[in-house]
């Protein structure tokens, strides 16, 4: 089935958002305030963004973009494309490009799914600019050509695609149960790590650990393969994400090391960006720190790595971490604050008896990750198909 061609500017009105400057200076908890939509107002893997934690001041309305309910935003930056449906209205700021419709020949959810699919996704990566970070400007999204199916096929394709997507959310949905239980787990064992009701003798970081060393602050000098450099994208809550490698030579993997190599079970942490996530260096693989990141290597005779992880994340939960953070407009975690944090450190035995429980659960959740991998091709398959008129 041909379905008729279409730039995207032919049917979205397509908008970057801005942001009033200093940010910090523009935020209000007043009742007038205007809703300040962000990166952190999406649930993972969620079509919608229905509220926002935060809100600016009316007077920096005229600096920034604002959006509607019904719009359509996409990242511009870092994991760039991902759409979002608004449900809420408000301001963006200039990690946003917003899609407003100019027609009612549009079916949202088919669009949602269209603009997220695979092959926008590859189509979008080789049209954006910069080799660090890769960016989408408005001329990019609105230059699209994309095909135009009826309405009424827009809405039988999204259906269809809304079957798909419920069968691959609950199998991540069980793998974030699994979470769940974990963290219950610890906190029935040792109790609040910031309050600590169980007494256990407490230390600061530093003297647990034989190194805690931040990344080096030059940017890489990125290869098309070689060593594996980890970046924040590299990172999820206790695990990691190589959707998305970044390699480095030899020798800039020699400079790199020069302060400290990375071995299994150094504990990577996040210390700017999606800050406060950490996942433990996996055995086997050779691999260095890329940027805004930090290094923890403990002494085994107090705390165990695994023990320790699960703590860290706890920690620097992000309704906990503000304790922790510094600067004005790009919040990050400074090391010495790092190094201060205060660590519980119940009896070696204790933290064992946990970390069997962890290794456990982590047995269940590879299992269940494999048939969320086997749910995405399927997915990937019938949204390949569903797009090219052939459902």
């Amino acid at each position: 089935m041909t379905w008729p061609m279409v730039k995207i500017k032919d049917i979205f009105d397509v908008a970057r958002g801005g942001s009033p400057r200093p940010i910090d200076a523009f935020l209000t908890d007043a009742e007038n305030g205007v809703n300040w939509i962000m990166i952190g107002d999406t649930k993972e893997g969620g079509k919608y963004i229905e509220k926002t934690a935060k809100k600016i001041k009316p007077e920096g309305v005229k600096n920034s973009r604002e959006v509607k309910e019904g719009d359509f935003l996409l990242t511009n930056s870092m994991s760039f494309g991902r759409p979002y449906i608004l449900k809420t209205s408000g301001c963006i700021h200039d990690g946003w490009l917003v899609l407003s419709p100019r027609t009612e020949k549009i079916h949202k959810d088919y669009f949602y799914y269209y603009l997220g699919s695979k092959e926008i996704k590859s189509t979008l990566a080789s049209k954006a600019a910069g080799a660090v970070v890769k960016n989408l400007n408005k001329d990019i999204v609105k230059e699209l050509e994309i095909p135009l199916p009826p309405l009424e096929e827009q809405k039988r394709i999204a259906e269809i695609m809304d079957k798909a997507d419920a069968i691959r959310q609950k199998r991540q949905q069980a793998i974030a149960l699994a979470d769940q239980f974990l963290r219950s787990v610890f906190l029935d064992m040792f109790g609040d790590p910031v309050t600590n009701p169980k007494g256990w003798d407490k230390r600061p970081l530093h003297e647990i650990a034989s190194h805690i060393v931040d990344c080096p602050h030059s940017t890489p000098r990125w290869t098309d393969e070689g060593i594996i450099a980890l970046r924040t994208s590299n990172l999820t809550k206790g695990g990691w994400d190589w959707t998305d490698k970044r390699f480095v030579s030899e020798l800039e993997y020699k400079e790199r090391t020069k302060r400290s190599e990375l071995v299994a079970k150094d504990l990577i942490l996040s210390r700017e960006g999606t800050v406060g996530i950490a996942a433990l260096v996996p055995e086997g693989v050779k691999m260095c720190m890329g940027q805004r990141l930090v290094q923890i290597r403990v002494n085994d005779n107090y705390i165990l790595p695994e023990y320790l992880l699960y703590l860290i994340l706890i920690e620097l939960e992000p309704d906990r971490i503000s304790r922790l953070m510094t600067g004005s407009t790009s919040k990050h975690i400074n090391v010495s604050d790092l190094k201060a944090l205060s660590i519980m450190l119940p009896p070696l035995a204790i933290q064992n008896k946990f970390v069997e429980t962890m290794t456990f659960l982590n047995g269940i959740k590879e299992r269940l990750a494999l048939f969320y991998v086997d749910s995405n091709m399927a997915f990937d398959a019938i949204s390949q198909k569903a797009f090219s008129g052939q459902l």
